[in-house]
């Protein structure tokens, strides 16, 4: 550590080639091991003591349709993991460009925004569960 409260630039850069390394073989083990076939991965507890599906039911079915090449079928599963993946991709990239002493403009998410993501979540959170025709296709 630096100063009080701030990284060092090495170690901000070791942070985020864990986070990546971490995230790659969890890509690999989804890649290998279809989550569509129970026994592999433990039950979304959200789902399994009320039956309904939260904002994250059907994302790792959805990461391995998508590290198949199938990203209608991962939006069955779960449309908001298939918009939000590359969004979380460029945000940890910048990081990395950044921590790495990246000097050009990079994008940044305007502040008056951030309130939004929440709200997001759970929008789609209420929608997928409601019993509605233009809702359903949203379950997991």
């Amino acid at each position: 550590m630096g100063t009080q409260g701030q990284w060092t630039p090495r170690a901000r850069l070791a942070g985020f080639a864990v986070v990546g390394a971490v995230a790659v073989l969890a890509a690999i083990r989804v890649y290998a091991v279809d989550p569509a076939h129970p026994g592999h991965y433990p039950a979304c507890p959200f789902r399994w003591a009320t039956s309904l599906d939260c904002p994250g039911c059907g994302t790792l079915r959805a990461a391995h349709q998508v590290l198949h090449g199938h990203l209608g079928e991962a939006a069955n599963y779960n449309l908001f993991f298939v918009v939000v993946a590359p969004i979380l991709v460029v945000g940890w990239l910048t990081a990395v460009a950044r921590a790495a002493g990246w000097r050009r403009p990079l994008p940044r998410v305007p502040a008056r925004m951030l309130p939004a993501i929440p709200i997001l979540v759970i929008a789609f959170w209420v929608l997928r569960n409601l019993p509605l025709p233009g809702c359903t296709w949203l379950a997991a």
